[in-house]
């Protein structure tokens, strides 16, 4: 049953976008964040992709429950960053097992930063493409079908469990089960109760999903048809040019000219 989809049923601009476009400017701003080191580049990349994001109509419940559960993983890189590296001048913050200098935590602002930057990139292709335009994205772009069916049907549960996962606490909750109560051991094992009805339907839905593919005939044709066809138009080659050539241009201004990007 499907519990929540990120995905965002309207007719903007970038829903319009063909899939193909969509994919090759997520891998190449995957490797971007990676080769970039420039805290204001990544700085001003992730909120132009929010404002992206939110021009996209996308829902405030849908959009806080994804990105701040990547928010929250950018926040622990940076909590945790001082205890691996407590090298360079100023020091901001000195205690006995906990020194923040401003070189160490510029560079954990950048990591976060990559990370929010991924996943907002990656966010903004799953709020505004079906799943079966995703499927057939990554089939054209030369993908087997059936590795680009499971990549999408991934992705399109990630979101099922969170949601599984957030019911299933409220409903611990209800019943006045504290979860968050005791040391960090006691916490772990509080999860207890989540994780078993987790598991429990992640095998259920895989089971039904599995019955839902040999209903559907899925493996009984080589040669596989398509109800709906993808066409890039003259503004989806302008567009995946344009991304193309300004990837272009920062890779070798960093690597030829050392431009700090």
């Amino acid at each position: 049953m499907v519990l929540f989809d990120i995905l965002v049923r309207k007719d903007t601009p970038l829903h319009r976008v063909d899939p193909r476009v969509k994919i090759i400017s997520a891998i190449l701003l995957t490797f971007f964040a990676f080769v970039s080191s420039n805290l204001l580049v990544l700085v001003a990349l992730v909120i132009i992709l929010q404002v992206m994001i939110f021009s996209t109509s996308v829902g405030w419940r849908t959009y806080s429950s994804t990105i701040w559960l990547v928010a929250r993983l950018a926040i622990l890189f940076v909590l945790l960053w001082p205890f691996f590296d407590q090298a360079g001048e100023p020091i901001l913050l000195d205690l006995p097992i906990y020194k923040v200098t401003l070189p160490a935590l510029l560079d954990s602002l950048v990591v976060a930063f990559r990370i929010l930057l991924i996943a907002s990139g990656w966010l903004l292709l799953m709020f505004t493409t079906p799943h079966s335009k995703l499927v057939r994205g990554m089939v054209k772009l030369g993908l087997p079908y059936d590795i680009g069916l499971s990549i999408t049907i991934a992705l399109r549960y990630i979101p099922n469990f969170i949601g599984t996962i957030s019911q299933i606490k409220d409903a611990q909750l209800s019943r006045g089960f504290d979860m968050d109560k005791g040391g960090p051991f006691r916490r772990a094992r509080n999860y207890i109760p989540v994780l078993i009805p987790t598991v429990a339907i992640a095998l259920r839905t895989a089971e039904e999903l599995s019955s839902v593919l040999v209903c559907r005939g899925y493996g009984g044709s080589v040669k596989r048809t398509y109800l709906k066809e993808i066409h890039l138009r003259g503004v989806d080659t302008l567009a995946v040019a344009s991304v193309i050539v300004l990837f272009s241009l920062a890779i070798v201004s960093r690597i030829i000219w050392g431009l700090p990007i």
